[in-house]
């Protein structure tokens, strides 16, 4: 549903063009940035 969405014709199609794009598929890409946890200052953008 959400690669019809992003006009892809299929979920397979947007996975071989991410993966190809990033070296990832979207789940390896989810769960990496997932590992990084939060970088802002705890002070916020304004401090």
């Amino acid at each position: 549903e959400w690669a019809l969405a992003a006009g892809y014709y299929d979920q397979a199609h947007q996975v071989r063009e991410f993966r190809a794009l990033t070296g990832l598929t979207p789940g390896a890409y989810v769960r990496e940035q997932a590992e990084v946890g939060f970088v802002q200052s705890q002070q916020g953008a304004g401090a």
